[in-house]
């Protein structure tokens, strides 16, 4: 984008550029997780660069003062760092095997300075997490141009019995050409993550399956094909998909999948073989899922035959030119705030809401960290509402909204604020911090349905009291709604 200025990210815990790890000399910084950093290296042997992927898993270990050094956080945190340095090491000796264009090759591996490392192919193009942000959506064709290849690339993968576990667009790369590469294989984390009670399983919320937040699950094929379901459903619609467990929160309260909800605006926008093939998938249940990705292909290039330009593509291009400061950063961290009033963005996000559904807020934040004002912003999302009569509708919403941005701040200067304003905010007496709460409360007692019941009941009740009384009826007897309501309101009353 011109005018464009991206303050690099700093990483507190990285090796200095400049450090030696035998041949390799660190540059900068490609990406970092909690279990490990990947750097850019110059390879003084061979002279050219490489990737250089350290062991680092942050809940067990720390760097030492000399800056290089890898040691456990105490004698009782050993057990759970060995092991899982030895299936970091397992992980390259198995990329090691594979000369698929789509996957990353490990060229080779190494231990030092107490831990460990495995040297890739360097690769120039862009992450498809960075081609999401400007672009936010992306056509069928180039979906599944990018997609198809790491199918075929991964079932070699799977044929011997490893997989990924943690495939998003963070993980997948474009090269120049066009072609993709299939980055950062979880083994190491996954293997850790089950070995050790005292570490958090790793999971991406949107992009994991239910089956891979549960401890003692068999995993397999069927899921991978869900992260890669999701990550074609952001690539489609525009943000990633409701977490799994919130899926499965909500068939078990017998609610309608919010994903397949979400998945109509894709009507008229991607082909049906492309929106059923998407949505088979990302099934909450892995039984009904691909059992192996050669179950899956033929679906998928049944796609790549009938799919055709999308309407669903959004370039920013047309926009104002607009000066992006903090931008993400290869972590996946969020957009700066955005500079338009909250209470501007909270009307317009209830607007759309009517239109797309549940992916509007993602969508408003998204697309307001690169539009200078209302009316560039409403044009953008406008173009995600498929019926011409609710665009104009959505228009006329938001066109009291565009008074010289100010909204929210007449108030506090002793003007008047617009009607739109003040009917959302009567709307909003439930507050994040309220919901948080409750949904802590609640969850002891019910689970993860407890995220539905708050969002519903936040939903259904415009004040409070109300909310909390409809959340107390979901419990089973007098006594335990008479806590839940007196715990719930000691939190709150606290801050």
């Amino acid at each position: 984008m011109r005018g464009a200025v991206v303050l690099a990210p700093t990483y507190h815990h990285a090796l200095p550029v400049g450090t030696r790890i035998q041949s390799y000399e660190v540059k900068s910084v490609l990406g970092i997780g909690g279990f490990g950093i990947t750097y850019k290296a110059y390879d003084r042997t061979l002279e050219r660069y490489v990737a250089l992927k350290e062991y680092l898993p942050t809940g067990v270990a720390v760097r030492t003062v000399d800056g290089t050094t890898v040691v456990p956080k105490s004698e009782g945190d050993s057990r759970d760092y060995e092991y899982g340095l030895r299936r970091f090491l397992d992980e390259a000796r198995t990329l090691a095997r594979f000369n698929e264009r789509s996957i990353v090759r490990v060229i080779s591996y190494m231990e030092a300075h107490g831990t460990a490392y495995f040297v890739m192919d360097y690769e120039d193009g862009e992450c498809l997490d960075a081609r999401l942000r400007v672009r936010i959506t992306l056509p069928a064709e180039e979906i599944l141009a990018i997609m198809l290849p790491i199918v075929r690339g991964l079932s070699v993968v799977h044929a011997l019995n490893f997989l990924h576990r943690d495939i998003k667009p963070l993980n997948i790369y474009v090269r120049r050409d066009g072609s993709p590469v299939l980055l950062d294989f979880g083994a190491a984390r996954e293997a850790l993550g089950t070995q050790s009670r005292t570490v958090t399983r790793m999971v991406t919320p949107g992009y994991a399956p239910f089956e891979q937040y549960l401890a003692n699950t068999k995993q397999g094929p069927w899921s991978d094909i869900y992260a890669i379901g999701a990550t074609m459903y952001q690539c489609a619609v525009g943000v990633a998909p409701m977490a799994a467990t919130e899926r499965v929160a909500a068939v078990h309260d017998k609610e309608p999948d919010p994903i397949r909800q979400v998945a109509t605006t894709l009507k008229g926008k991607m082909s049906k073989e492309f929106v059923d093939a998407m949505l088979w998938m990302l099934e909450p249940m892995a039984k009904d899922r691909p059992q192996s990705l050669d179950e899956l292909l033929p679906a998928l290039e049944a796609c790549a035959r009938v799919s055709e330009p999308s309407r669903a593509s959004v370039s920013v291009g047309s926009l104002p030119d607009t000066v992006l400061v903090d931008s993400p950063d290869l972590t996946g961290n969020p957009l700066a705030p955005p500079g338009l009033p909250p209470e501007t963005l909270h009307a317009i996000e209830l607007s759309l809401a009517q239109h797309v559904g549940p992916m509007s807020k993602v969508l408003v934040h998204k697309a307001a960290g690169r539009s200078a004002n209302v009316q560039a912003l409403t044009e953008l999302l406008a173009r995600f509402i498929d019926n011409d009569e609710a665009r104009m509708k959505f228009f006329a919403s938001t066109r009291a909204l565009s008074s010289g941005d100010v909204l929210g701040r007449a108030g506090a200067q002793g003007g008047r604020e617009p009607v739109a304003v003040k009917r959302q905010l009567r709307q909003a007496e439930v507050d994040d911090q309220l919901m948080a709460a409750a949904e802590r409360l609640l969850a002891a007692q019910l689970g993860p349905v407890a995220r539905v019941l708050v969002k519903r009941a936040a939903t259904s009740n415009k004040n409070s009291a109300a909310f909390r009384q409809a959340l107390a009826a979901e419990l089973r007897d007098d006594d335990q709604r008479a806590a839940f309501l007196r715990e719930l309101e000691s939190m709150t009353s606290e801050h």
